[in-house]
């Protein structure tokens, strides 16, 4: 017995929907990139402001592991966890997602900006974890010496959930930093 033929697709593969869902997400970061920065976040001194925001989300991280839990520190820490969220966001805004674009969208020069500011966003990860070990053992030498412990279980907690967030945002403000945008074709023929 053979099944009469249908006219139904077959079913896509695991790669064509793979295929099919890079492709459509490449078509949105595109599409998101040509959009114009709005005016506040075109200039390069908001860029810079934007590309402090690590270092105020880690300085919270900290105030939040230093207050010593309860109230105060869950407050530190939602307010490192908004200040993280609208950072990561706002820099990769401002930096038309050049850190996060595929490299296929890119050209020789973004790919360039991209990769230097991911150099640079590794030395500063690597002074984040300088700072975290440097406090880990004034911590530790306090509590053995002095009974008296700068950071606590919960605090620790609160700063490495900073210290995850900062590092994030690390590579798109070294990028925010130095990052100017190109001039559009258009401008170039008017002068």
């Amino acid at each position: 017995m053979s099944t009469p033929p249908t006219d139904a697709p077959a079913p896509a593969s695991s790669a064509q929907r793979r295929a099919r869902l890079r492709a459509e997400m490449e078509a949105r970061v595109q599409e998101q990139r040509r959009q114009p920065l709005p005016a506040w976040l075109a200039t390069r001194t908001t860029r810079r402001v934007l590309a402090l925001l690590p270092v105020a989300t880690f300085t919270l991280g900290v105030c939040a592991a230093v207050a010593g839990g309860g109230a105060l520190t869950a407050l530190l820490g939602g307010v490192t966890s908004l200040l993280g969220a609208t950072g990561v966001v706002q820099l990769r805004r401002a930096t038309r997602m050049l850190d996060n674009a595929p490299e296929g969208l890119l050209d020789e020069r973004e790919i360039s900006e991209r990769d230097h500011a991911y150099r640079h966003g590794f030395r500063l990860t690597l002074v984040l974890l300088g700072a975290l070990l440097a406090l880990a053992v004034l911590n530790g030498f306090l509590a053995q010496e002095t009974d008296v412990e700068l950071v606590g279980s919960v605090g620790w907690m609160a700063l490495l959930f900073a210290s995850f967030l900062t590092a994030g945002m690390l590579p798109a403000a070294a990028l925010a930093w130095n990052w100017c945008a190109p001039v559009d074709e258009v401008d170039d023929l008017d002068e």
